[in-house]
């Protein structure tokens, strides 16, 4: 889940470079942050076989726009950004560090407003994994049993 975590956390900064992002659950759920922070999940669906050097990962992704608090009132935060951006690149992105692509299925792409204080985005994702390969060692010596005629 940690290269998930990285890849729309590099997603959500290419979206709102001036925010400040969060990843860790428990520090999210206690409130222990200052808004305005983007808080970032992911949580893996299924795996399944593409071929026998690679698999398809399925995920969930959670974005949270928690909106700044000026003078009692909460400034919404637009989620355009991060839409424009998808749209851009084809609903397909690779991160830079972990130089994991998803793509992102754009059926799933959903926005909720309802809470004064946050903008919630959801949406599914795949992206492929190879599968490591074990070392094996190699024969460099034969034996022939048998007569030669």
């Amino acid at each position: 889940m940690e290269r998930e975590r990285a890849v729309l956390v590099e997603l959500v900064r290419e979206a709102y470079p001036q925010l400040e992002t969060l990843v860790n659950l428990d520090q999210w759920m206690s409130g222990s942050f200052t808004s305005p922070i983007i808080f970032v999940t992911a949580q893996g669906v299924r795996e399944e076989a593409k071929s026998l050097t690679s698999y398809k990962a399925v995920a969930d992704a959670g974005i949270v726009l928690h909106y700044p608090l000026v003078e009692g009132y909460y400034q919404p935060l637009s989620a355009e950004p991060l839409r424009r951006l998808l749209r851009q690149k084809g609903y397909s992105f690779r991160g830079q560090s972990s130089d994991l692509l998803i793509d992102v299925d754009s059926t799933t792409f959903r926005i909720w407003n309802e809470r004064r204080d946050r903008t919630e985005i959801t949406f599914r994702f795949t992206y492929h994994v190879a599968v490591p390969k074990q070392p094996e060692a190699k024969i460099n010596t034969f034996e022939i049993e048998g007569e030669w005629s």
